[in-house]
């Protein structure tokens, strides 16, 4: 898995810019849309950590 935090695809190094083109590239390229759908509904109700 890819440890890039919020900035990329935690599957891949695809870079995305939001968390809207993170769910279509993950929905797309990776194909796991239940899972997809609570991964990034998650990532947005957590708090966001600065570096």
């Amino acid at each position: 898995m890819n440890n890039t935090g919020r900035d990329g695809c935690p599957l891949c190094p695809h870079a995305v810019s939001g968390l809207e083109e993170l769910r279509l590239h993950l929905q797309v390229d990776h194909r796991k849309s239940a899972v997809v759908d609570e991964y990034v509904d998650r990532l947005d109700r957590s708090p966001a950590v600065s570096p």
